[in-house]
C-alpha cells in the first residue's frame, strides 16, 4: 500500500527507465524523455509518457471490503483503491527512421524491465524532486508494466479527441496494480483475549412446500378461527440441544412438531396478502466462554398468499325508479382493522353480452361487515368479489370442489 504519489512515481519510473535507456544507446542528438499531454507538440525529437487512462484493478480492489460497520459509520479499516494506470508513449524523432528507433529501444526496455523496482524508484526519486516522499518501493504489490494491445479503433478515438496532424508513433503499455491507502486513520480495534475452538455436523433444515386447508400450492382462505398452515420439508424438527424457530413475514411465529418433515403454525392475526415463513433451527453455542451467540441454520423463506372471505352479500334496496339505489351489506374475514391501503368490492354481470362491471370503495375502519352505497346502478344479476390490499376473495366451493360464485341481485 502507498500513499498518493504512488501514482506520479509509477509516472516518473517509466520516463527515467525510458531516458536510461535511449541515453545508454547515445542517440544523436540527445533524445529528452518527458511527462504530458497527448497532443504535445515540443520540438522533436521527444518521447512522450502519457497517462491517458485509469482503470480498477479487480483482483484487488475489494481486499479491504467492509471498511465501515453498517452501524454508526465509524471507520474500522484504511480504505484502499487498486488501480491499473493505461500510459500512451509517443515517439516524435527528426526523422521517421529516428521515431522508429527510439520505438524499438523503450519497448525493449520495457520488456527487459516487467516492474518498478526499489532502484528505479530511487532513481526516478532523485531525478524528480516532486515525487520525494513516496512509499511505493515499500509496497506489498509491485508495479507490473505489461504491454497493451490497442485496436485501430481505439486508437483513432483516442487521437481523435486532439488537433488534426498531432498523432505520432505510439505504443500502449498498463501498469500496476497500484495500492493507494487513504490518510485516514481507523478507530481502535479490542485485542482477542480468547480464542475457541469447536466444530459440530450442520444438516440444516429445508423448506420445501406450505400448504392451507386446499392443499400445497393453493391459497390460504381466511375462516374463522383461522387455519394451521402446514410446513413440509426435511430436518424441520430441532435436534437435542437445538431451539427451533419459526418466522412469519420476520416475526416469531408458534409452531408445532409433526415430525422431521413436517410442522404446523396457526395463522392467527394473519393479514390478507403475499406473506413469507422461514424455519431456523438454533443450535447450541460452540464455545460459551468465547461466545453466547446460538449459529442459526436457516432454510430458504417460502412465501404463501392469504386470500380474504367474503361472506353472504345482502342487496337492500331503496324505493325508486329507473336504475337501483340501495345498499349493499356483507361479511368480512378476517375482520377489517382500519389499517388496510384499500378495500373494494367488484361486481361483475353475469349475464354473457353485458360488460358492465362496477368498482366499490370500502371506508378503512375496524369492522367485522361492510355496507356500501349505490346510486342509479344498472339492474340486473351480479358476481361479488372482495379485494384486499389488491389481494381477491375466491368463491366457496360445492361438494365436489367447483367454484359456487357469489352473486347479488340489483
Amino acid at each position: 500500500m502507498s500513499n498518493a504519489l504512488a501514482v506520479p512515481t509509477v509516472t516518473a519510473s517509466l520516463v527515467t527507465l525510458l531516458q536510461v535507456r535511449i541515453d545508454a544507446a547515445q542517440v544523436n542528438p540527445r533524445v529528452t524523455v518527458k511527462a504530458g499531454a497527448l497532443d504535445d507538440d515540443a520540438n522533436p525529437p521527444v518521447v512522450g509518457v502519457h497517462l491517458y487512462r485509469i482503470g480498477r484493478n479487480a483482483s484487488l480492489a475489494a481486499d479491504d471490503l467492509p471498511t465501515r460497520p453498517p452501524y454508526g459509520g465509524t471507520l474500522r479499516e484504511v480504505p484502499r483503491t487498486a488501480l491499473e494506470l493505461h500510459y500512451l508513449l509517443t515517439f516524435r524523432g527528426g526523422s521517421v527512421y529516428q521515431s522508429e528507433q527510439l520505438l524499438a529501444l523503450c519497448a525493449a526496455a520495457l520488456h527487459a524491465t516487467p516492474e518498478v523496482f526499489a532502484d528505479l524508484i530511487d532513481q526516478a526519486t532523485a531525478a524528480h524532486h516532486e515525487i520525494a516522499g513516496n512509499d511505493l518501493a515499500r509496497a506489498r504489490e509491485r508495479v507490473r508494466i505489461q504491454p497493451e494491445s490497442l485496436s485501430i479503433d481505439e486508437l483513432t478515438r483516442i487521437w481523435a479527441l486532439y488537433q488534426p496532424g498531432a498523432f505520432a508513433l505510439s505504443l500502449a503499455v498498463v501498469a500496476g496494480p497500484v495500492v493507494v491507502e487513504s490518510p485516514e486513520v481507523p478507530g481502535t480495534v479490542l485485542p482477542v483475549l480468547r480464542t475457541g475452538l469447536g466444530a459440530r455436523v450442520l444438516n440444516g433444515p429445508r423448506l420445501d412446500t406450505v400448504a392451507g386447508p386446499d392443499g400445497p400450492g393453493a391459497p390460504v382462505r381466511a375462516a374463522s378461527p383461522m387455519p394451521d398452515l402446514r410446513l413440509f420439508g426435511s430436518a424441520l424438527a430441532p435436534l437435542p440441544g437445538e431451539t427451533l424457530k419459526v418466522l412469519v413475514d420476520g416475526a416469531p411465529a408458534p409452531a408445532t412438531v409433526v415430525d422431521t418433515t413436517q410442522l404446523t403454525i396457526p395463522l392467527t392475526g394473519v393479514r390478507p396478502g403475499l406473506h413469507t415463513v422461514q424455519v431456523l433451527r438454533l443450535t447450541a453455542p460452540l464455545d460459551p466462554a468465547v461466545s453466547v451467540t446460538a449459529p442459526a441454520l436457516a432454510g430458504a423463506p417460502l412465501a404463501f398468499t392469504v386470500l380474504p372471505t367474503l361472506g353472504p352479500v345482502t342487496a337492500t334496496p331503496d324505493p325508486g325508479a329507473g336504475g337501483y339505489d340501495g345498499t349493499l351489506t356483507a361479511g368480512v374475514l378476517p375482520p377489517l382493522t382500519g389499517s388496510e391501503r384499500r378495500v373494494r368490492l367488484l361486481l361483475d354481470r353475469v349475464r354473457p353480452d353485458a360488460t358492465v362491471a362496477l368498482a366499490l370503495d370500502v371506508a378503512p375502519a375496524p369492522q367485522a361487515s361492510i355496507s356500501v352505497s349505490l346510486t342509479a346502478a344498472p339492474r340486473g344479476d351480479y358476481r361479488v368479489t372482495l379485494e384486499v390490499d389488491g389481494v381477491r376473495s375466491l368463491p366457496p366451493l360445492d361438494l365436489h370442489g367447483l367454484f359456487l360464485p357469489q352473486e347479488v341481485t340489483l
